[in-house]
C-alpha cells in the first residue's frame, strides 16, 4: 500500500455529501482518504476522467465534478459525481464518488467496478506528483 493513500480498500461513509444510492445494484458510492491537498487531487481527477473516456466532465453545483459515461453497446449513460473534502487538518483529503445508471435496475457490476478503476488510477496519477 502506498502512503498516497490512507486505506485504499476501505470505504468511509462518514461526512459523504452525494446522494445515496436507492436499493438497486447499479450504483456504487464510497469514500476514500488520499495524503495530498485538494487542488493536487481534484486535477489529477479530471486527468483520470479523460483517461477513462468520460463523455463529458463539467464543474457541478451538487459536486466538485460531474462526469458522464457512455455505456458502447448499448449506449446508456451513467452520471459519476465527485466532491472533494479537507480530510484532516494536516493536508489529507476525503475524495466521494457516485457512479450510477440513469436506467435500468441492474448494471452487471459496471458502476463498482468504474469506481475501483477510478480510485486505482487515481493512486498512480497522484504518486507521479510526490
Amino acid at each position: 500500500m502506498s502512503s498516497t493513500s490512507e486505506n485504499t480498500s476501505a470505504k468511509f461513509e462518514t461526512g459523504n455529501p452525494l446522494p445515496a444510492c436507492p436499493d438497486s445494484p447499479n450504483c456504487e458510492r464510497e469514500t476514500r482518504i488520499f495524503a495530498l491537498e485538494i487542488s493536487a487531487v481534484k486535477e489529477a481527477s479530471k486527468k483520470v476522467l479523460k483517461e477513462m473516456r468520460a463523455e463529458t466532465i463539467e464543474e457541478h453545483d451538487t459536486a466538485d465534478l460531474h462526469a458522464v459515461f457512455r455505456i458502447p453497446v448499448f449506449g446508456f449513460r451513467d452520471d459519476v459525481l465527485l466532491s472533494f473534502s479537507p480530510a484532516s487538518e494536516d493536508g489529507k483529503t476525503a475524495v466521494h464518488i457516485r457512479s450510477a445508471s440513469r436506467t435500468g435496475y441492474s448494471d452487471f457490476g459496471v458502476n463498482k467496478r468504474r469506481v475501483n478503476d477510478f480510485y486505482q488510477r487515481l493512486q498512480k496519477e497522484l504518486e507521479k506528483t510526490k
